[in-house]
């Protein structure tokens, strides 16, 4: 089909107006396009007017499409996920792809998923992998429950029928600490004993205190990448401290990445305004602003969207270098990379896709919009000129 008839069929299908026909034409252009074998987030609302608004922004007429090269492979690798799971992987059609996919699996690598560690303040460690929902302990009146969507949530228990917090009368110097680690393949969302959200990203640590109330300051220690939305409270600022910098919000939901491997830190704003200091330097950013920081601070305009698209359960990636793209892939596939040749590292590429596919379906669509090919041997994923 040409690229104008499959907006078209987007865009009824989009509307409600698409036809039982013309909805399994569009389901069978994707799958002839792009292999697909994926899982989706549990809030399919969300992922699908996410998607869909970021694919038919991506396919206007007078947008920029340039970076993806090839539009057709770019609305391929994100139309499965707008089309939700319930209708039409359940049919006999579906039954037999999912048939050919297992087939496949085992030159293929799955993604990540919902993996961290617990590590309590007197050493124990907990897998968050394998305990079950619920109530898992409770420390100094703190309870901590795993909840079904794969989240943790610090919550006070209450002392009597007074209605006051027993872990108040805590004194400063008494103060625990817990620290929630994710693998390569792993991320997790926590809900902090201040209420502040937190998306945990692969290959991620945050140390928390597990008492915010008696302390002049909410300080968390990150290395990685974490998306944090911050309940803001003026009387105790929530500072985030990383090797090379502190980021303090001013009622804010931003993103910062501590990776080791990086060449910088970068802290992207998506909402109200936070205050980074590094060394003898600080700046205010504002929404839509990114900061990299290593020996100064640079501040330019970012796609904030794509820079926590993965917290949403997405990959999406603007105009990147292939060495950049592929070192995200590392972390949440769990993979090595090897360049056969290190002129690839350069090439550039955009694309959105969920990061719940397996890692075939991107690297396919790399293939098709790009001049390098990709060969999986089993955890090692080596790049080459096609």
């Amino acid at each position: 089909m040409d690229p104008k008839t499959i907006y078209n069929l987007i865009q009824k299908y989009k509307d409600n107006t698409a036809s039982d026909s013309e909805k399994k034409e569009l389901l069978d252009w994707y799958r002839s396009t792009v292999y697909q074998d994926a899982q989706f987030p549990e809030d399919e609302t969300s992922a699908n007017k996410y998607i869909l608004n970021r694919l038919l922004s991506e396919t206007k007429p007078k947008s920029r499409i340039l970076i993806y090269r090839n539009w057709g492979i770019a609305a391929a690798s994100v139309i499965i996920a707008a089309f939700g799971i319930s209708k039409f992987l359940i049919n006999p059609e579906a039954k037999n792809t999912k048939q050919k996919q297992a087939l496949n699996r085992q030159h293929d690598i799955l993604p990540g998923g919902n993996k961290a560690i617990l590590t309590l303040a007197n050493g124990t460690k907990i897998s968050l992998t394998d305990v079950k929902n619920g109530a898992i302990v409770s420390q100094r009146n703190m309870r901590i429950v795993k909840l079904a969507n794969g989240q943790l949530k610090y919550s006070f228990q209450l002392m009597g029928t007074t209605g006051q917090l027993a872990s108040k009368t805590i004194p400063e110097a008494a103060i625990q600490y817990n620290t929630i680690e994710t693998p390569r393949g792993g991320q997790f969302q926590i809900d902090l004993p201040d209420g502040t959200h937190v998306w945990l990203n692969a290959m991620s640590s945050i140390r928390f205190p597990l008492n915010f109330s008696v302390l002049k300051e909410r300080r968390v220690e990150l290395a990685g990448e974490a998306c944090f939305e911050v309940v803001h409270d003026k009387a105790h600022p929530f500072r985030v401290v990383t090797a090379t910098q502190t980021v303090e919000d001013i009622g804010t939901l931003f993103d910062v990445n501590a990776y080791s491997d990086e060449k910088s830190t970068r802290t992207t704003l998506l909402r109200g305004a936070v205050k980074l200091t590094a060394g003898n330097n600080s700046v205010v950013l504002k929404p839509g602003q990114q900061a990299e920081a290593a020996q100064s601070i640079f501040v330019h305009g970012v796609n904030a969207e794509a820079v926590t698209a993965w917290k949403d359960g997405y990959f999406k990636f603007d105009d990147e270098k292939l060495e950049d793209i592929m070192r995200q892939m590392a972390r949440w596939y769990n993979i090595d990379v090897v360049y056969q040749d290190e002129s690839l590292k350069s090439e550039t590429f955009g694309a959105l896709t969920t990061r719940f596919a397996n890692i075939s379906t991107l690297l396919k669509m790399l293939e098709q919009t790009g001049d390098v090919k990709f060969r999986i041997n089993g955890p090692t994923v080596i790049i080459s000129k096609k």
